[in-house]
């Protein structure tokens, strides 16, 4: 990941397709790569990654303006650490509205941030449309599209994509757990998890944390060259 402090945005256009279990692997890398990453969720009132991470995170409901002040003024207001922002559907339009408006972004930058906007693609032209539409988007500084295998994602594999494994559904199951840790899974605790259950999701994340070291290289160059 970027030294530089950064802000991960992980968003969709559609429901239930992994975007806040990538929220949080973002979350658990930058902690277990010796960051301290400050989380906003704003999928209020039930506040999925907060649920994981209460200490820190805070909750901007994005449907009210005083909640999408909070997220501008929290992350403006203490730079110099990275923040990871879950973004659910029903809150797309209005965030990108009201970073322009705002011209969010461009404060960030000057800030002294970056921006990498990950976006989960799901299963449908629609969702690979509303995927190209933001790959180009002004002010991000690195676009990664993810394809979630367990959705069958309409990205193109070939196509410079985060790829996130599959899943066995019992594993799934055991860490949507809020008190499930990745990070404590990584650094040794299985937390009851069986050896079978176990192994899948070392296997899972040993791919997926991979993938996220070697992201950035890789994509500024394909961007660099296309």
């Amino acid at each position: 990941m970027a030294i530089t402090p950064t802000i991960y945005i992980v968003a969709s256009d559609q429901h239930r397709n992994g975007k806040t279990l990538l929220a949080r692997i973002i979350a658990d890398y930058l902690l277990l790569d010796g960051h301290d990453p400050f989380l906003i969720d704003t999928d209020a009132p039930e506040g999925p990654l907060r649920a994981f991470f209460p200490g820190r995170t805070a909750l901007a409901d994005f449907a009210a303006i005083t909640g999408q002040m909070k997220l501008f003024d929290t992350i403006l207001g203490s730079p110099g650490r990275d923040y990871v922002v879950d973004l659910p559907v029903r809150h797309m339009e209005s965030f990108f509205a009201a970073e322009r408006d705002l011209s969010f972004f461009k404060e960030c930058h000057v800030q002294g941030f970056r921006i990498f906007l990950f976006y989960m693609v799901d299963n449908s032209f629609t969702s690979q449309k509303s995927a190209r539409s933001l790959q180009r988007y002004p002010g991000v500084d690195l676009f990664v599209p993810v394809r979630n295998i367990m959705v069958r994602s309409a990205w193109p594999e070939e196509d410079g994509a985060l790829t996130l494994p599959f899943l066995p559904a019992p594993v799934a199951s055991a860490i949507s757990n809020r008190r499930f840790s990745l990070r404590s899974f990584v650094q040794g605790d299985v937390q009851g998890l069986s050896e079978e259950n176990a192994s899948a999701l070392q296997s899972f994340l040993y791919e997926v944390l991979g993938n996220l070291t070697n992201l950035e290289p890789s994509l500024s160059l394909k961007n660099l060259l296309s």
